[in-house]
C-alpha cells in the first residue's frame, strides 16, 4: 500500500503540483515551525511559545530517536519511487526516513494550536495544513506514507500529552520537558543513534529546558502588545541566536562540536532575550 500511494502521487506530478507541496514542505521544515514558535514566545504570547516549544521538540527528540535507531531508508533510495527534482529534496538523509520529521513537527504545532483555542477557525485550517504538509512529503518521494503516519501520531500524541501535564501538572511542566531532555543523551552515547540529527536535537532539547527553567524563575518577561516593541525583541533575539552560531562554526568538524554550537545558541538566545527585555523594558 505505501509504495501503490506513492506510485500514483508520483504519477500526477506537475510544475504546478511541484511548487504547490513544495510551499508547504517548506512550512513543515523543522527549523521554520522553530522560527514560527519563536517569535510567538517572544513577541505574542509567552504562554503559548512555551507549551509550542515543550510540545514540538519533545515530539522530535521521540522522532528522532526512532529515526536514529531504525534508520529506515527512504523510497527513493530503495527504489520505490524517483524524488522530486527540488532543492528541498537535496541534501536529505538517506537512511532517517521513519517518522517523518515534518509531519512530527507540524502535527505538534498545529494541534497545540487547537488544543488552546479549542475554535472552528482555528482546528479546520490547522488540519488541513497539517495534512498538506504531510502530503507533500509523499508527493515529493522523500517519505512513505507509514513514515508520515507515524509523525502524524508522535506529534499529536504529543500535543495532548502536554495538555494534560500543563493541566495537572503545571508546577512540574518544566522539569518534566527537562527529564526528556536528559535522556537524549543517551542516544548520544549507542553507537547506532549517534546521528547528526540525534545530536542537533538533544542540544535544542537540554537547552531550551535549562532555559526555560531559567526564565520561569529567575526573568519572568511579559507579553507586550506594542508592535515596535515586538520588532525590536526579535531583532534581539536573531541577534542574540546569530552572533554565537556564526562564532561556533569555526569550530572542527564533529558531533559533539555541533551539540556545542547548537547547545550555546539556543542557550543564549532563549535567556539572554528575555533577560535584555525585562532589563531594558522592550
Amino acid at each position: 500500500m505505501d509504495v501503490i500511494i506513492l506510485k500514483a502521487l508520483e504519477s500526477i506530478r506537475c510544475g504546478f503540483l511541484d511548487v504547490f507541496f513544495s510551499i508547504f514542505t517548506l512550512l513543515g521544515e523543522e527549523m521554520v515551525i522553530a522560527g514560527i514558535i519563536a517569535v510567538i514566545y517572544i513577541c505574542f504570547s509567552k504562554e503559548f511559545g512555551e507549551r509550542a516549544i515543550v510540545t514540538v521538540l519533545s515530539a522530535s527528540c521521540v522522532t528522532t530517536g526512532i529515526k536514529s535507531a531504525v534508520q529506515r531508508p527512504r523510497p527513493f533510495v530503495s527504489g520505490a519511487v524517483d524524488k522530486a527534482d527540488n532543492f528541498l529534496t537535496e541534501g536529505l538523509d538517506e537512511y532517517m526516513s521513519f517518522p517523518s520529521g515534518h509531519a512530527t513537527a507540524s502535527s505538534g504545532f498545529f494541534a497545540a494550536l487547537s488544543i488552546r483555542f479549542r475554535k472552528a477557525y482555528v482546528i479546520a485550517p490547522a488540519a488541513v495544513l497539517t495534512v498538506l504538509v504531510a502530503l507533500s512529503r509523499l508527493y515529493l518521494g522523500v517519505h512513505y506514507p507509514s513514515d508520515v503516519l507515524a509523525g502524524l501520531v508522535v506529534g499529536i500524541g504529543m500535543a495532548f500529552l502536554w495538555a494534560l501535564i500543563y493541566k495537572g501538572f503545571y508546577n512540574a511542566r518544566l522539569y518534566v520537558y527537562l527529564a526528556l531532555a536528559v535522556l537524549t543523551l543517551i542516544f548520544l552515547f549507542i553507537p547506532k543513534t549517534q546521528t547528526e540529527s540525534m545530536f542537533q536535537i538533544s542540544a535544542i532539547a537540554l537547552a531550551t529546558s535549562v532555559g526555560l527553567i531559567i526564565e520561569d524563575r529567575f526573568i519572568r518577561f511579559e507579553n507586550t502588545d506594542k508592535w515596535v516593541k515586538r520588532v525590536v525583541r526579535l531583532a534581539l533575539m536573531a541577534l542574540l541566536a546569530a552572533i554565537p552560531y556564526l562564532l561556533l562554526s569555526l569550530l572542527p568538524e564533529g558531533n559533539w562540536f555541533k551539540f556545542l554550537q547548537y547547545f550555546v545558541t539556543i542557550f543564549i538566545a532563549i535567556t539572554g532575550t528575555p533577560f535584555l527585555i525585562k532589563l531594558f523594558r522592550i
